[in-house]
């Protein structure tokens, strides 16, 4: 009788608690695929996909297309073949004549998001009219609304506002390139980016401008990156000798940015950080290198920014700053790391 009932154990155990299985799709504009575009590969994602990792490989091409992963449409894995030349592009704008749903090219709701070797562009051109007239419209080529976002070897590529946390969640960058100019990496999510290099293409840019939650221990935070621009005394595509450009700026709630260990060019405003919408915020650096950080611009910095302590720096770790301790909502510890072969 006991074998019986542990025999109808084990089979009870096997269909209750099937084997988790990946799901793999491929987009191709080719037709060698199982879908054209990207959004007929996100409206087929399954809600509630709880059974393993839904991967989506994507042929390169460049996939002129307005993108929405809704939220419940978990667990996605997004694979290009080679990030200089799998690109997911459109050029909306805010203030565009028509605009409705916000002026991203790619925006995530869902939860659990990851990407491989993907380029995320915006391609409208902030222009202005004539030198010195401050025209400026947002596009922005991602925007995350969910938790658990990681993107590994990815480009990000756009004007103003091209990249944007949206929500509460939490985002890992790893060995991504993030281009652009007016507050192009901003938000209220708790964000890492880490080894990647940050391009300004305009005179007068601010990279950050957070939004961080009341509450939240941590905002935008950068380990270990390479800011790039162009060089002083260059034209920018406006025709303005490019000269310096900002680490950041406040934009609501209580604003919080943090540059560890990071290389800053000779092009950083010696301030450093400037003022927008609010007065209670922290803005950070620790042991940071390069002619942007020598002693002498250390000394001028403003507007709230200090270096950190090595004990206040210990702290920016990313299984703490992921850690579920970080903000209310958050109900579990994450560490983004790869957990598939590719």
């Amino acid at each position: 009788m006991r074998t019986i009932c542990w025999g109808v154990f084990i089979v009870l155990l096997f269909f209750t608690f099937p084997c988790r299985a990946d799901i793999t799709k491929v987009v191709a504009q080719d037709g060698s695929g199982d879908y054209l575009t990207i959004q007929a590969a996100f409206d087929d994602v399954p809600e509630n996909f709880q059974d393993g990792k839904w991967i989506i490989r994507v042929k390169p091409g460049r996939y002129y297309e307005k993108i929405i992963l809704e939220k419940g449409k978990d667990h996605v894995v997004l694979i290009g073949d080679d990030v200089q030349n799998t690109i997911l592009t459109y050029d909306d704008y805010a203030g565009k004549p028509g605009l409705k749903g916000g002026s991203f090219s790619t925006r995530i709701n869902a939860d659990d998001f990851t990407a491989y070797r993907i380029t995320f562009e915006n391609t409208h051109l902030n222009i202005r009219e004539k030198p010195g007239e401050n025209k400026h419209s947002q596009g922005t080529a991602l925007e995350v609304r969910g938790d658990r976002c990681a993107l590994y070897d990815c480009r990000l590529v756009g004007n103003q506002d091209t990249f944007w946390g949206a929500g509460n969640g939490r985002i890992y960058v790893k060995d991504c390139y993030v281009e652009g100019n007016v507050d192009f990496i901003y938000g209220s999510s708790v964000m890492v980016l880490q080894n990647c290099i940050i391009y300004v293409n305009q005179h007068e840019s601010y990279i950050v401008a957070p939004s961080t939650r009341e509450g939240m221990r941590f905002g935008l935070v950068f380990l270990d990156c390479k800011i790039d621009a162009k060089p002083i005394g260059a034209l920018d595509r406006d025709g303005v000798v490019f000269k310096s450009f900002y680490l950041g700026r406040p934009w609501h709630n209580k604003p919080q940015a943090a540059f560890i260990r990071c290389y800053e060019p000779e092009s950083v405003h010696p301030d450093a950080w400037t003022v927008m919408n609010v007065d209670a915020y922290v803005f950070a650096e620790y042991k940071c290198t390069g002619p942007g950080a020598a002693p002498d611009r250390l000394a001028q910095r403003k507007m709230g920014g200090r270096q950190l302590t090595d004990e206040e720096a210990s702290a920016y770790t990313v299984k703490n700053i992921f850690s579920k301790n970080t903000w209310k909502e958050y109900t579990e510890d994450w560490l983004p790391l790869p957990q598939f072969q590719l």
